[in-house]
């Protein structure tokens, strides 16, 4: 700690404050210039990338969206550091400020283990497409929703009560990504055991295949009915699936309910509810009788 602190007084005393105008001037330069770099760096990134976006699938297109806010962010660090030390090595010596750089590394780097982890783990993230903004994820099998940014420490998820749920790169240990490949659209519908089961399947069939004949933006694929998935005590449950992908999989499945709500109203099959009964019975007679009796 004392060696620590005696390179630190040494290095204040190196401090140059001779010709502050030019310093100030360089400075200034040197500000400018790095907005222009990050400018046309920036421009530079987003042609390259989005160039390779035209005939891509929507998840490979998203990678290329993560690429591009990753190379930036490492652009612009990379260019900050350049230009902080070059005005720093107008008003001291840069080897001596990297000797004092190099013990204060080893005095916090217990503390820094931290942010190298999230980093690391931040490019792995990215270079193995584990996965992308805009992908549906689950974390930690509690916190669902889509994933906004994938920074240099920290990933961004949009959940869908709408908080934004951000967590360290090096803290995302289990996840599950629903966005590699089609999701599953999922509907069980419930009807009443008094119902002709061929029949009711035979009416789903006939929606399934009008819902992809008009309806193709959000059933590509025709849904397909699986039969009797579970017997409950009150009703008798067909599931049916659809292959979608997660920008139309929520819709998919919320239309899909009205509809069916729909076509069993006009159809009168019944879909069971909780119903309460109560039964009363009329006091008022024997009321009478007993009063007769007295």
């Amino acid at each position: 700690m004392t060696y620590l602190t005696n390179s630190f007084s040494s290095f204040i005393k190196q401090i140059d404050f001779s010709n502050l105008t030019q310093k100030g001037l360089i400075t200034l330069l040197v500000l400018i210039i790095v907005v222009v770099t990050l400018k046309i760096t920036y421009n530079i990134v987003d042609r390259v990338f989005n160039d390779n976006r035209g005939n891509l699938e929507p998840r490979e297109a998203r990678r290329i969206t993560t690429l591009n806010h990753v190379t930036k962010a490492t652009v612009k660090a990379s260019v900050w550091t350049l230009a902080v030390m070059v005005i720093l090595g107008q008003f001291i010596n840069v080897t001596s400020l990297l000797a004092v750089a190099g013990v204060g590394t080893l005095a916090i780097g217990f503390g820094a283990q931290g942010i190298v982890e999230d980093v690391m783990s931040g490019f792995v993230i990215v270079f193995e497409n584990q996965f992308s903004v805009g992908d549906y994820v689950i974390i930690d099998e509690t916190h669902y929703g889509i994933v906004e940014t994938i920074g240099m420490r920290t990933t961004s998820v949009r959940e869908f009560n709408g908080g934004l749920f951000i967590i360290h790169n090096g803290k995302i240990d289990r996840l599950i990504n629903y966005s590699k490949g089609d999701m599953k659209a999922i509907v069980n519908v419930g009807i009443a055991y008094e119902e002709d089961i061929n029949q009711v399947i035979g009416v789903l069939e006939e929606l399934c295949q009008e819902l992809h004949e008009n309806h193709e933006e959000l059933f590509k694929n025709r849904p397909e009915i699986q039969g009797v998935t579970q017997l409950d005590a009150s009703a008798v449950n067909i599931r049916i699936v659809c292959d979608e992908d997660v920008s139309s999989k929520f819709a998919a499945e919320n239309y899909l309910r009205q509809r069916i709500k729909e076509v069993f109203d006009e159809k009168g099959i019944e879909i069971p509810y909780h119903k309460t009964v109560i039964y009363t019975r009329e006091l008022n007679k024997q009321s009478d009788e007993k009063n007769k009796q007295r």
